[in-house]
């Protein structure tokens, strides 16, 4: 009883401050408020024309303040079943009944336990509601978009467009013309002679000297510094970034100290400044266009060119370029212009229809493989890179043929938006492809090939310039993503919680999947199998010299220290990810049967090699003799042992035959091994005398230990010699070959000194004459 009490004091005093942070009342009351408001968004979607953007981030909003409410209410609901749990069961009939005050806790924790889940109910209701909304306000926008897309109006060969938008387009330029003597008058008020028109010549005149001088000045410095240079690709890709920031960076510093001290001086009106931000973003569209085509084709300088472009047509797609994005530049100038001085359904279509014809022939004259590949590389053209060259200029030139067709048959928008999306990614495209390159160079840079062209191409990449470089092209790809989305139509809010969603977490079903979870436990897993190596190569640079442990045995303490590290590693990685380790193991078990009928010669070699290396019957560094081949054990690894044998090449063994069949190691224990030399005397020697003689020459050699004893062992007669056998142990069995040429060679001359032949076989032959030439050679003999 004494011991309940305590129990009971510890969980009230749990959950009392747990409950003391929730209000019910109040928790009661923000999810009634929210149920309303997400049936206020529900009606508002009913309208003929709902702000979908707005309603979204209002149900995200209502969704979030849901989740984050109940958070609380839902720790607590864990803890009391936890407290519940810990009452135990209901007394079973027949069983003792339980204490009054048992009734009483267990009473008190279901009726708040009870409370606590109609409250989280509710709140999942409004949770599921939001989810409801947010996905049919995702479907009606992809279906606005579609439509909107996909509309079919009067085509712009049709007249009475024309005139209808010729009739809308005067009415602007009335205005305009109003607009320009009301800002007319209003500056001769001021005065022209004023300081704002001194600020303004000023900074005009500074803007061209920029744009001028400055940009030549810094073209001839790179020249010069580039003199003499080898044109390597990291020096072109280089290069190339300096030209192109020569050519932008000045006109853009120019330009916007113009635009900024037209808007300061108030020469730009309130009215008419969108359209002077449509001027200034056109002006950097043309700057940055014709930056990329000066540093990526180099006109001047042929051998410092990025792209493998004929030099007579340089100047071609330098125009080609400059000219659609100056197009571009113009129908945005053209839409904020109609915002501020009228518009019409007939006369977008018509700028539509207009833009969409000028850029379509543009794009389908820059897609003309004449322009990009060169007259001798036209013949193999279906080789290589030019074949995904060739690819790209049919897509792009289909595009352009689609965009106008589209525009005839009434789809101006579709046709629109395909052209115009082409020119914004391939310039998105190149942006991306520049800076990845800038990267990958840049790291180049840090290559000591850098300076030598030849010896990089015969060496090739390093291995970790190829994963920096891999890594920097999933980046590259990453960022060029979001941008191209936004360029297709997506909106920023959706991009956003896209990342969001995917980084921090979202549900499929019952799982969810959070990528920040995950590059936790990734990060965890990498730091853990780090500390691991640090370990390992301590204890093998620090720890292991200073002991006596065997050379063999430290590789096996160092491996076992590898498979730890990995296990815990992938454990605590599993656990971040919030994986049952329980579950685990269930699984395990379940899997187990397949892998003991598919996985079976796997598994087997793995835990032989387990055994091999807490058992240690043989270690790195052993000679040893198998089945498969004899030689050095160089590496035990989780499948199989690597042997080297005495002719240098590798036998890989698998670890299950070392552990079934049976293995002599030579220096399993330690290196003492023995030796044998075999030798013959004449039968005319005294068997005594070779015997003393033997034994001198094993005492007389240092590497033969004097104990065990050497021992001289008379082992037959045999058919020439007397035959004996010298037999000793030295210290390191791995030196036997060089001791038995030492003793042989002492044997020798020790023989010789006492006057012992040793023999070699004799035989004597016997020739018996042919009978039948015996006969032949009578008669001639009488």
């Amino acid at each position: 009883m004494r011991k309940f009490f305590l129990v009971s004091i510890v969980c009230l005093l749990l959950t009392g401050t747990l409950w003391a942070q929730i209000d019910v009342g109040l928790v009661q009351k923000g999810i009634e408020e929210r149920a309303g408001q997400i049936e206020q968004v529900n009606e508002d979607l009913a309208d003929s024309a709902p702000d979908f953007i707005a309603l979204r981030e209002q149900v995200r909003d209502l969704k979030r303040a849901s989740e984050l409410q109940t958070l609380p209410a839902r720790e607590l609901l864990e803890t009391l079943k936890s407290d519940l749990d810990k009452l135990g069961p209901l007394p079973e009939e027949g069983e003792p009944p339980e204490s009054e005050e048992v009734i009483a806790e267990r009473t008190r924790l279901n009726e708040e336990i009870s409370e606590l889940t109609g409250i989280i109910l509710q709140a999942d209701l409004n949770i599921a509601a939001a989810d409801r909304l947010l996905s049919e306000i995702s479907d009606r926008r992809r279906e606005s978009f579609s439509s909107k897309l996909l509309s079919r109006g009067p085509s712009i060969l049709e007249g009475d467009a024309w005139g209808s938008a010729i009739e809308t387009f005067r009415g602007g330029m009335s205005r305009l013309s109003r607009m320009f003597e009301d800002w007319a008058e209003t500056r001769t008020d001021i005065g022209f002679g004023s300081n704002s028109m001194w600020t303004l010549g000023i900074a005009i005149l500074i803007a061209l000297a920029l744009f001028g001088p400055l940009r030549s000045a810094i073209n001839r410095s790179i020249d010069k510094r580039t003199e003499g240079l080898e044109p390597l690709r990291s020096r072109k890709v280089l290069v190339a970034a300096a030209r192109s920031l020569a050519v932008v960076v000045p006109g853009i510093v120019g330009g916007y100290l113009v635009f900024e001290v037209l808007r300061s001086q108030d020469f730009v009106s309130s009215d008419g400044e969108p359209i002077a931000i449509a001027i200034w973003l056109a002006f950097v569209s043309v700057l940055l266009a014709d930056g990329a085509t000066v540093g990526i084709l180099s006109p001047r300088r042929p051998d410092w060119r990025v792209a493998t472009v004929p030099q007579d047509r340089i100047f071609t797609i330098r125009l080609l370029l400059i000219t659609g994005t100056l197009i571009l530049g113009v129908e945005l100038i053209l839409l904020q212009g109609a915002e501020l001085l009228g518009r019409s359904i007939e006369l977008d279509l018509i700028q539509k229809g207009i833009f969409t014809w000028a850029l379509s022939i543009l794009l389908f004259v820059l897609c003309s493989p004449s322009l990009w590949i060169p007259d001798e590389q036209r013949s193999e053209a279906e080789n290589g890179s030019n074949k995904t060259i060739r690819r790209l200029l049919f897509v792009g030139r289909g595009i352009a043929v689609f965009s106008v067709l589209a525009n005839i048959m009434g789809f101006a928008v579709l046709g629109h938006f395909a052209v115009t999306r082409t020119y914004y990614l391939a310039g998105l495209f190149a942006v991306i492809w520049l800076l990845r390159s800038l990267l990958r160079e840049g790291v180049r840079l840090f290559d000591e090939n850098f300076t030598s062209a030849q010896k990089t191409e015969e060496d090739g990449e390093k291995l970790v310039y190829f994963w920096v470089g891999t890594a920097i092209d999933t980046i590259a790809i990453l960022a060029f993503i979001p941008p191209a989305a936004l360029i297709l139509g997506a909106e920023a809010s959706d991009l956003r919680d896209l990342i969001v969603d995917a980084f921090f977490g979202f549900n499929i079903g019952s799982v969810r999947i959070s990528f920040a979870e995950f590059l936790g436990a990734l990060a965890l897993f990498l730091g853990l199998l780090y500390v691991t190596r640090l370990i390992q190569r301590t204890a093998e640079s620090r720890l292991f010299p200073k002991s006596r442990i065997d050379v063999g045995v430290q590789n096996s303490l160092k491996t076992l220290i590898g498979y730890v590290g990995l296990v815990i590693a992938f454990a605590v990685a599993v656990g971040t990810l919030g994986f049952d380790l329980s579950n685990l193991a269930i699984i395990a078990g379940a899997l187990s049967v397949g892998i003991g009928f598919g996985l079976q010669s796997i598994v087997n070699n793995f835990v032989s090699g387990l055994i091999l290396l807490f058992e240690r019957p043989i270690k790195v560094g052993d000679w040893i003799v198998t089945s498969s081949g004899e030689g050095i054990v160089k590496r035990i690894s989780v499948r199989s042992t690597e042997i080297e044998t005495f002719d240098r090449s590798s036998v890989i063994v698998p670890n299950s035959e070392l552990i079934s069949n049976s293995v002599t190691n030579w220096t399993h224990k330690d290196k003492i091994g023995r030796v044998i030399v075999p030798i013959g005397v004449s039968y005319d020697a005294d068997p005594k005398e070779v015997i003393k003689l033997l034994e001198e020459v094993a005492n007389e050699d240092p590497k033969v230990l004097s104990y065990p004893a050497p021992f001289v062992h008379f082992c037959d007669f045999g058919d020439n010699s007397l035959n004996f056998e010298l037999r000793g142990f030295i210290r390191d069995i791995n030196s036997a070959l060089s001791v038995r040429t030492q003793l042989r060679v002492a044997i020798f001359d020790k023989l010789r000194e006492a006057g012992i032949e040793i023999p070699f076989p004799q035989r004597d032959v016997h020739i018996k004459p042919d009978a039948y030439l015996q006969e032949q050679a009578t008669p001639n003999d009488a």
